[in-house]
């Protein structure tokens, strides 16, 4: 095996309540309470505010060392609360280049979203966009957004989406399950695309998709808390045949690297003394280290 280089390929820059709504604070902090005391870490919870998902550039940083290269972005989503200038992500990345890769978001019910777009990329030199259909409130299959893809495949962008589920009330589940991508990766065959949280709790789905869509692949940020539908998840992708189409991320402030890595090294944990099957060390090898590089050649 070559060197063992890490990178994290999703990771956000954002802060309360700069960033961040009252409501979606208040929602992220339930929701942390909650994987605290499954986890049996509610202990600590007396230290938790509405800062609970806080990334600021001092503490982004910290979380990011050991990693070669990280992906960092924002989500432009007013819809859910959420609202974080592409200007921070390329002025944070500078600071850091070579190391650092920012990524813009892009709202595409916004009526400038393909001249954000170019902005975004000529004048801030984002090199990816991050979307969210739940968040954004956009449904991925409705070709009146396919000139806004078109753009997006001509500027070679690789796009992080967040097709799954979330927490905040706000957002729009129906606009979240992964198959409602396969219009879109077929139109635009030359779009790289990675799908967040394997698509939790549509892993399934998520799986026999990027098994059929040559540019599609999925991270690991997140599913850890879960790890029931992990081990499943993780099992299936090795009977479909797609093990090397996961990539490592953290989905930072909500998780960090050693979150993830701690989470893929205790994925058998739950079918110890069964005949179940195991997820090898060499599969988890190839998900932290080596997987990568196909969809980022240039950090290889």
């Amino acid at each position: 095996m070559s060197e063992r280089k890490m990178i994290d390929c999703h990771t956000h820059l954002m802060w309360y309540p700069d960033h961040i709504s009252e409501q979606y604070a208040e929602e992220a902090l339930a929701s942390k309470l909650v994987k605290l005391k499954r986890s049996g870490g509610l202990a600590y919870s007396a230290n938790l505010d509405k800062h609970v998902y806080d990334s600021t550039p001092e503490s982004h940083l910290k979380a990011s060392e050991g990693m070669s290269h990280v992906v960092v972005f924002g989500l432009q989503a007013k819809a859910s609360g959420l609202d974080i200038p592409n200007e921070i992500i390329a002025d944070y990345v500078a600071q850091h280049p070579g190391r650092m890769e920012g990524w813009a978001s892009v709202d595409p019910t916004r009526p400038d979203c393909i001249e954000h777009l170019e902005y975004c990329v000529n004048t801030l030199k984002l090199k990816g966009l991050k979307l969210g259909p739940v968040y954004q409130h956009f449904d991925p299959q409705d070709r009146k957004h396919w000139p806004f893809f078109k753009r997006v495949e001509q500027l070679g962008l690789p796009t992080m989406w967040h097709q799954g589920t979330t927490f905040p009330s706000a957002a729009k589940l129906k606009w979240g399950l992964p198959l409602q991508l396969e219009d879109l990766a077929m139109d635009f065959p030359n779009m790289k695309m990675i799908v967040a949280h394997l698509g939790h709790p549509w892993e399934t789905d998520l799986i026999v998709l990027i098994r059929k869509c040559p540019n599609m692949y999925a991270d690991i940020s997140a599913v850890h808390y879960r790890p029931w539908r992990y081990w499943q998840a993780m099992v299936t992708a090795m009977e479909y045949g797609v093990e090397h189409k996961i990539l490592p991320g953290s989905d930072f402030p909500s998780g960090t690297m050693a979150n993830i890595i701690a989470g893929l090294r205790n994925v058998n944990k739950v079918v110890e003394g069964t005949n179940l099957p195991k997820i090898p060390e060499e599969v988890q090898d190839m998900i932290l280290y080596e997987n990568w590089k196909a969809f980022f050649p240039q950090w290889a």
